[in-house]
């Protein structure tokens, strides 16, 4: 399960990050969505591609 908290930057902006678990149980965390709902948007499509077995870590889908 994912979780989503706020976080402030160093300019003062409010923004939100994602941290779940991997496929492989590490935690890990994907950060910078201006708001709650992108977050929370991103977090579900990580758990439903867990699920399938589709899961693929954002660094290596680059």
């Amino acid at each position: 399960m994912a979780t989503v908290s706020a976080y402030q930057t160093a300019a003062g902006e409010r923004r939100y990050r994602v941290r779940f678990r991997t496929p492989d149980r590490r935690q890990t965390d994907k950060r910078g969505f201006r708001t709650k709902r992108e977050a929370q948007a991103f977090a579900a499509t990580v758990e439903v591609s867990k699920m399938r077995g589709e899961y693929v870590a954002p660094t290596l889908g680059k």
